[in-house]
């Protein structure tokens, strides 16, 4: 299974700039990715409430994804947990699991990852240099694919764990 998963991620990594051009597609490949991703993530035990709560997928901001992420999801599973996805303000951030960070938030990106500086979540964006500037998880084009960059010193200080077969396929910033 997670072979499949790798390949899936994979091919979704590799997809050409002409499907990229298309919005709705992109976001639909981008959505495919940010599923694959959480699924080479591990939280610690106590960034949930019981061994059967949902993984919460946070947006914060404009949603680029319209409802193609909630469609991407539904019925899926991440370590044996159904996935929720929602719209979040700021103060509500450090009670998801993954936190989608639109664009729209750069001027208070800052402050965003302040208060998340000590909770146990994923944060994820297309903000260019997103990683440099403390994100976990930067989601992006380059040279016509969709590429990942990891902040794998962010994630270790929220008590996460980017699995090392994801390492291989993202570029990693520290």
């Amino acid at each position: 299974m997670r072979k499949i998963v790798l390949f899936a991620l994979f091919l979704a990594v590799s997809v050409s700039r002409s499907f990229a051009a298309d919005a709705l597609l992109e976001y639909q490949v981008k959505a495919v990715c940010v599923l694959n991703a959480v699924r080479f993530v591990s939280w610690p035990t106590g960034a949930f409430e019981s061994h059967d709560s949902p993984l919460v997928i946070g947006i914060l901001g404009d949603n680029p994804f319209g409802s193609t992420l909630q469609d991407v999801v539904k019925g899926e599973t991440v370590q044996k947990r159904h996935i929720v996805v929602r719209r979040v303000r700021l103060e509500e951030a450090t009670g998801v699991h993954v936190l989608l960070i639109s664009r729209s938030e750069q001027e208070r990106l800052g402050g965003i990852l302040g208060t998340l500086a000590s909770a146990s979540v994923l944060t994820i964006s297309e903000i260019d240099h997103f990683t440099q500037m403390g994100g976990m998880l930067g989601l992006g084009l380059a040279r016509g694919r969709i590429r990942f960059e990891a902040n794998t010193e962010a994630a270790r200080r929220a008590q996460l764990k980017f699995s090392s077969q994801f390492l291989l396929l993202a570029r990693s910033t520290k």
